[in-house]
């Protein structure tokens, strides 16, 4: 009896190891996503891309979603400037794997968010520009209709989406034509930044 527990054992550990060797945990993260295609991508976006060389320099980029995905954290406050209006937000990523599901960080926030659409949730897809670091800007393209899940704790009863370059939507898996043209819209005109600011 006691051979056969000790077998029974020892093939469940060999079992369990080899399990393990196949599925590293975590096996389904929604936050990290980085693939070996990703740190390629992310690879062409030299450190020195993400830099400026003086105070009085500022960078529009319009980069990859892949990159994107990469580098923008979750639950880190970010300002996003709507174009047509100047109206600028702050917003942290809550998560999302073919776009980011992005919050307000507050009530006052929701406001402004609300703001931007005239007073009204929309989902009329609007180019802005995301606030890496300080003088860094990304290109992007945001709905204004909270759905889903949400943090609950700035009146918003949901999260809003913000697309970048060759981002996709949740349902269909495909890019959004009128959010890419909102992204090419916001890198041929990056000489507004310096206006918004």
């Amino acid at each position: 009896m006691h051979k056969r527990l000790l077998i029974y054992l020892i093939i469940f550990a060999l079992s369990a190891s080899l399990t393990a060797g196949l599925f590293p945990y975590p096996m389904f993260s929604s936050y990290t996503n980085v693939t070996d295609k990703n740190m390629v991508e992310i690879a062409n976006v030299k450190e020195s891309e993400l830099e400026v060389e003086s105070d009085d320099e500022v960078k529009v980029l319009a980069v990859d979603w892949e990159v994107a995905n990469a580098i923008i954290e979750c639950f880190t406050p970010y300002r996003l400037i709507d174009i047509e209006s100047g109206i600028s937000i702050m917003i942290e990523r809550t998560g999302g794997k073919n776009h980011a599901d992005i919050e307000t960080i507050d009530e006052n926030n929701t406001l402004l968010l609300y703001e931007i659409y005239n007073g009204t949730p929309s989902w009329d897809r609007r180019p802005v520009y995301l606030e890496y670091r300080e003088n860094v800007y990304f290109c992007a393209s945001l709905t204004g209709f909270p759905h889903g899940e949400s943090k609950g704790e700035n009146g918003l009863g949901g999260h809003v989406c913000l697309h970048f370059k060759n981002s996709k939507t949740h349902g269909s898996f495909l890019k959004d034509k009128t959010h890419q043209k909102n992204i090419t819209y916001a890198y041929k005109n990056r000489n507004k930044i310096t206006e918004l600011l």
